[in-house]
């Protein structure tokens, strides 16, 4: 019997060493050297019983870092074609809006109601709408129903798409309100990218 154990291999060949004696010996002699033989047959059964459960455990371990390692590489691929695919499709719309994403940008005055410039009629819309998605978030988080009554400023900054800035006024959506006198100022930042349009903050401003 051959065995890589250090504590089996010299178990053996203490069975083999009872085993030789135990032809020399005389007759009255052999039943004690058989009893010696059974208990390391014993013993011998139960390190490699031992043994074959700690390769059982080992196995087990090897076979679920294994299962482990395959499951992170298929993560780590299906980030990585996540991640190249919103690269190309931020390429795309870079393609075809180049205007939205330009690091960074001066700023440009969509509208401002106090001033005597006259401005683009679709920015001065787009100030509106802008207005407009601000006031129906506010609503929703204060669950409370406001309108807007009109932009006071509005002015816009290039910055991986756009960075919108507002100011306006609204007032509730209440018949004892008077129209012009209960509106109250607001401030909003809004987001506009390949993404959609985000509205990152709005409140009322003293």
């Amino acid at each position: 019997m051959k065995t890589s154990n250090p504590s089996m291999e010299k178990r053996v060949n203490k069975i083999l060493r009872h085993v030789k004696k135990l032809q020399e010996e005389k007759a009255a002699d052999q039943k004690l050297r058989i009893k010696k033989i059974v208990r390391q047959m014993n013993r011998l059964q139960e390190e490699t019983e031992e043994m074959e459960e700690m390769e059982s455990i080992k196995k087990s371990e090897e076979e679920k870092n294994a299962k482990f390692m395959k499951e992170a590489l298929e993560e780590l691929e299906l980030e990585k074609k996540k991640i190249q695919k919103a690269k190309e499709k931020y390429a795309l719309a870079r393609k075809l809006r180049p205007d939205l994403y330009r690091l960074c940008g001066t700023l440009n005055v969509m509208y401002r109601r106090d001033s005597h410039d006259s401005y683009d009629p679709e920015d001065v819309q787009k100030a509106k709408d802008y207005a407009q998605a601000a006031i129906d978030v506010f609503n929703q988080r204060q669950g409370v129903e406001y309108s807007v009554v009109e932009v006071i400023e509005a002015t816009s900054v290039a910055v991986n798409g756009f960075i919108v800035s507002l100011t306006f006024t609204a007032k509730p959506n209440d018949a004892d309100y008077d129209y012009d006198e209960d509106a109250e100022n607001f401030s909003a930042s809004l987001h506009y990218s390949y993404k959609g349009l985000d509205v990152t903050h709005v409140d009322f401003t003293i």
